[in-house]
């Protein structure tokens, strides 16, 4: 009887150390396998693109594709959950549901005797009208367009009124916290916390930003000037994203097209650990709190 009850425990021990390493593998799973994404898009006269967002061996993926309508498909081993539909089509079954279920139905006899009496209530109120004259048409034109001139200045003076207001009330306010915002600048521990939460934001964006893009960008204006400007603009930050990108400048006719490719990853672990730095920082719980105040 002893030895009996000795392996039940031994086996309820081993289906809990089973779950458990379940449990830890799942979690392992979510924190260290990477959420990958890929897309493309491109415009000739209209935008067209799409992206997909997988998991573990595309065991559950997410698409998104946009042609005029954008369609979202969703898998889970390789099987749709749900048959996809456009999202147009989701919000007019919807409001066709919202409609069917509050309309009140009536006999068609009904519906047509009704509109037959607005219609007969229509001719006689418009036979019985007086037409007004044409020096009363045009004195009634000039008085509604000056009224309309009138309310449109009247609410322009209330927004520029408005705007001044804050304007001189965020000026005031801050030449009274100046003092307050100047010790908080110079402050070594928030200038500390500050340099550690620029640091885990740049390895944020580093780490989620597409490890791999290629795009192509044609643009021209009517002014070949103003495309020469563009240019030069361009030129600046074209040092940074020449690898990837490649511009064609046009100066006989306006024109603008795109298209590009790009993936990238997203690992759980890596946004935690991030985050967990700057919560472990003292300094950095404090002024949480009281911006959450």
């Amino acid at each position: 009887m002893l030895h009996i009850i000795l392996f039940i425990l031994k086996l309820i021990g081993l289906l809990v150390l089973i779950l458990l390493g379940l449990i830890l593998l799942a979690v392992l799973l979510v924190l260290f396998v990477p959420v990958r994404y890929r897309g493309e898009g491109s415009y000739y006269n209209r935008v067209k693109g799409n992206m997909k967002i997988s998991w573990l061996l595309h065991i559950l993926s997410v698409t998104v594709r946009y042609e005029n309508e954008i369609l979202i498909v969703i898998r889970l081993f390789g099987f749709p959950i749900r048959k996809p539909k456009k999202m147009d089509e989701e919000m007019k079954e919807a409001e066709e549901i919202v409609v069917q279920a509050m309309e009140v139905k009536e006999p068609e006899t009904i519906k047509e005797a009704r509109r037959l009496g607005e219609d007969i209530k229509d001719t006689v109120l418009k036979e019985s009208e007086p037409q007004p004259s044409v020096h009363a048409k045009r004195r009634s034109w000039i008085q509604t367009l000056y009224y309309k001139i009138k309310k449109k200045f009247i609410h322009i003076l209330k927004k520029i009124r408005h705007l001044y207001k804050r304007i001189c009330d965020t000026w005031k306010n801050m030449k009274d916290k100046k003092e307050e915002i100047q010790a908080f600048l110079t402050n070594s521990q928030n200038q500390k916390t500050a340099k550690l939460l620029f640091r885990q934001v740049k390895r944020l964006i580093r780490h989620i930003f597409p490890v791999k893009g290629h795009g192509t960008v044609t643009f021209g204006f009517e002014d070949p000037g103003l495309t020469g400007q563009v240019l030069m603009a361009a030129s600046l930050l074209y040092p940074f994203f020449h690898k990837h990108w490649n511009l064609y400048p046009v100066f006989d006719r306006p024109v603008f097209t795109a298209e590009g490719t790009f993936q990238g990853r997203l690992r759980l672990g890596t946004a935690l650990v991030i985050g967990l730095r700057m919560f472990f920082d003292k300094n950095f719980r404090v002024l949480l709190k009281r911006w959450l105040r």
